[in-house]
């Protein structure tokens, strides 16, 4: 069986969407589910994995080329934004229906990365969200299996189709989960590692400065291993702490920095960490997750807050060794095995475990 997968990116655009859909397409072709890309991005040249570009950004073209691809199954990585700009990617909700309407057998599944937006009236989120509303809701009902990375989005899709059975799975790791790790006390130098896109890193060393400062003072820290695409105005010391540049680097390599570093920094509101590849990164390789945001946020609900040190808001973690075991836990409760195994079943029509 071979399955098409809609995605906005694909390596080797360095973002997590498309991360997710190709380690995900690893793991099912482990089950027997082959995937061919279908990338939105027209930028996007070729790669490791079989896929084409999106030709026309129309519904019917759409439909066309997904019909012509000869695949039975299609899951489509919904980002919103990241098949328009304003957030209303109507060729991609016209053109899923058309090819879902347009024979007999055709399966369409949809991870919501993202539902819709909300805002002020002073930002186009406010007006735009109607309609974003309306495509989602679309979209949901025009698929025959859903899957979200929050809670929170579980409800917004609820309210937009009660009757909807979404499941609600965190994203998974996307350079690697480790059989065993060290814990933190055997990883020396102490280092902690800010990971990830340039916005995220830049906001570590920008207005999160002194909560990361902060947070190497607490849990003693040697170095700051900066894991990413090169950013500009990197600090060389961060309050006497020597930052160290690593640049982008393949999986293998990424996991492995990931497993001689002490703790993870990550600048990222706290009900949202369920959807961070980082998170899941450092929650899958036994670092302590150390997390921090600009902008006070209501938590998740304990059930649906995985573990980490909101540094700046909370006291140090009185034994980060047992923090860094409990979100490793937390993770291994939906490793990508575990997620593949259940997309199997949502993409072959099979009533998921």
């Amino acid at each position: 069986m071979t399955i098409v997968q809609l995605v906005p990116w694909l390596p080797p655009a360095l973002e997590g969407v498309g991360s997710y859909a190709a380690a995900l397409g690893r793991a099912l072709a482990e089950l027997g589910i082959g995937s061919r890309y279908l990338v939105g991005d027209p930028g996007w040249g070729s790669g490791e994995l079989a896929g084409e570009r999106v030709r026309e950004r129309r519904a019917a073209a759409l439909a066309r080329q997904l019909a012509a691809s000869g695949a039975a199954t299609v899951l489509v990585h919904y980002v919103n934004y990241g098949y328009q700009r304003r957030g209303c990617p109507s060729w991609v909700v016209g053109g899923l229906r058309r090819w879902r309407a347009g024979a007999h057998g055709r399966r369409l599944v949809t991870y919501f990365h993202e539902v819709f937006a909300t805002g002020p009236p002073w930002r186009s989120s406010f007006w735009l969200s109607p309609l974003q509303r309306r495509l989602a809701m679309r979209l949901l009902r025009a698929s025959d299996g859903a899957a979200t990375s929050l809670a929170l989005y579980g409800r917004m899709l609820a309210r937009l189709r009660p009757a909807a059975d979404v499941w609600v799975t965190p994203v998974f790791s996307t350079v690697g989960e480790p059989a065993a790790v060290p814990p933190p006390a055997e990883r020396r130098p102490r280092a902690m590692l800010v990971f990830g896109g340039a916005g995220n890193r830049r906001r570590a060393y920008g207005e999160l400065r002194p909560a990361l400062a902060a947070a190497c003072r607490a849990l003693d820290i040697a170095e700051v291993l900066d894991l990413g695409p090169p950013l500009a105005g990197l600090p060389e010391r961060l309050d006497g702490v020597p930052v160290k540049p690593l640049g982008t680097l393949p999986a293998a390599a990424a996991s492995a920095v990931l497993l001689r570093s002490y703790a993870g920094f990550l600048g990222y509101p706290a009900a949202f960490l369920p959807k961070s590849t980082v998170f899941a990164a450092y929650c899958a390789h036994g670092l302590v997750p150390v997390c921090a945001w600009p902008l006070r946020h209501p938590r998740a609900a304990a059930a649906e807050c995985p573990p980490f040190w909101e540094a700046g808001v909370e006291p140090p973690p009185a034994d980060p060794a047992a923090l860094a075991a409990r979100a490793r836990a937390w993770y291994r409760g939906h490793d990508l095995a575990g997620q593949a195994a259940r997309f199997h079943a949502l993409l072959s029509g099979f009533a998921a475990a």
